[in-house]
């Protein structure tokens, strides 16, 4: 509305000015906290009934809860590469552990960097150490780790946690950028007591949750595989759960630190997870890399915009990625990415708009030698890859020459296969799938060091 003429003149003959526009609010801080291996349906704001997540589900309720997120892999490193990248896999030159990430790729920690962010990162397990590439961009990259299994190194969430609050309680002037990776719910599942017991004590057979045990129920690492009991596979869920539960705890340590001293009113929280993990779903037992059924790709995402914003809590049902975590960092804090990303900002939605439908892929990252040298060279196999369109999702595992269509509206379990009884739906899956692995795929080389190491363990198939 303008000021009306006689005003300015009378403020004028008075000797005043009108009073200046309200200077614009400071750059928001981000935190970034990513979960591994934790799937959506297992916590309370997704409707799991057994769920003790109050923690998170406070967060959920206090902003935008996207309902529909899946992982582009279902892989610690690549999922994460994607999350600070806004990049896929493949195009990041990280399809699977094992890889290393290269200069090239724009990564977000570095520009939030070089425009006065301070930037900082805890990270739990040892498939995302510094020395892989993450560090770039990060003043302080925090990869110690206290637990020794027999895959990786780790630490558990309580000692993440105080290491993350000590940071945070630093004085600074400008704004931050600080990422905070927790590992519990990823095998083993051995939580703390009391978690240990928090979904029942009375059982008393050999699923202990340990790595040790798993390698067993796989058959791998050179192990006879043994059978399991409905009883112990019921056990293995309770301590997965138990380990979510855990995590829940230190997650409400870290939202406390975070908003402590009106510092929330200026800081942003997204939280989502690199991947599920399937928990008997298609006999596939206590693991996650090998398929892309739901129990693996769909994950939380959670953005919970500045306090100062005031943001009505909302859910968003329309699919999104993990992918779209960078561009929706750079929308917060006003920046340009300085290339075109694979994902897309989510904050306008966060904010109340309404958010295109549009296509999501992903793929798994086993078998881990998919990408095999033959003569020489490396010749890409092709892992299981996956594309929801609206309700149908199409998977595809050429190295298994298989094809699945499903239907999420009316068979979220993926019981009923409709590739033979709809093959009408099949060409523009088909075809989105295949432009998807067109333009995304460029072919990475493994590290070798780290493949060897890989086979040490049996991992290989």
């Amino acid at each position: 509305m303008s000021v009306p003429r006689q005003a300015l003149l009378l403020a004028g003959l008075l000797g005043c000015t009108p009073d200046p526009p309200p200077p614009p609010p400071p750059p928001p801080n981000v935190v970034l906290v990513s979960l591994d291996t934790t799937r959506a349906d297992h916590l309370g704001a997704w409707g799991y009934d057994r769920a003790k997540t109050p923690h998170l589900d406070a967060l959920a309720a206090a902003g935008t809860r996207f309902s529909a997120a899946w992982t582009v892999s279902n892989n610690t490193l690549p999922a994460h590469v994607s999350m600070l990248s806004g990049l896929h896999p493949q195009r990041a030159g990280v399809p699977r552990n094992g890889h290393k990430l290269g200069p090239e790729p724009a990564w977000l920690p570095e520009q939030l960097q070089l425009r006065g962010y301070d930037t900082a990162a805890f990270v739990s397990a040892s498939a995302l150490s510094g020395s892989l590439g993450l560090a770039r961009g990060f003043d302080l990259f925090d990869d110690r780790f206290d637990v020794e299994e027999l895959d990786q190194e780790q630490r558990r969430a309580d000692t993440t946690t105080d290491a993350a609050l000590a940071w945070l309680a630093q004085p600074r002037e400008g704004p931050f950028f600080l990422w905070v990776h927790y590992f519990d719910p990823h095998y083993p599942y051995t939580p703390p007591a009391p978690y240990d017991t928090l979904y029942g004590s009375d059982y008393s057979g050999p699923a202990d949750g340990s790595l040790e045990y798993l390698l067993q129920v796989w058959g791998k690492g050179g192990r006879e595989q043994i059978s399991t009991t409905e009883a112990d596979r019921q056990r293995m869920i309770d301590l997965y759960d138990g380990e979510i539960a855990y995590l829940d705890t230190q997650l409400g340590r870290l939202f406390e630190g975070i908003d402590a001293g009106g510092r929330g009113q200026h800081t942003a929280i997204l939280l989502t997870a690199d991947h599920g993990e399937s928990l008997t779903e298609h006999d596939y037992l206590f693991d996650h890399g090998e398929y892309v059924y739901e129990p693996t790709l769909h994950i939380p995402l959670l953005v919970r915009p500045p306090l100062r914003e005031a943001a009505t809590p909302r859910v968003v049902d329309t699919p999104v990625q993990n992918v779209d975590v960078a561009p929706t960092v750079y929308a917060l804090t006003g920046l340009e990415p300085p290339i075109a990303l694979d994902g897309r900002s989510l904050l306008d939605a966060a904010r109340g708009a309404d958010l295109t439908r549009i296509d999501v892929f992903a793929e798994s990252c086993r078998p881990w030698d998919i990408e095999r040298k033959h003569k020489g060279e490396y010749k890409n196999l092709r892992k299981a890859q996956a594309v929801r369109s609206g309700d149908r999702k199409l998977i595809a595992t050429p190295y298994l020459d298989r094809m699945e269509l499903y239907d999420l509206s009316t068979d979220p379990q993926e019981l009923n296969d409709l590739s033979s009884s709809h093959e009408t739906d099949l060409p523009p899956l088909v075809g989105a799938l295949e432009s998807w692995r067109g333009g995304a795929v460029e072919l990475a080389l493994p590290d070798e060091q780290n493949m060897e190491e890989i086979r040490a363990l049996g991992y290989v198939e």
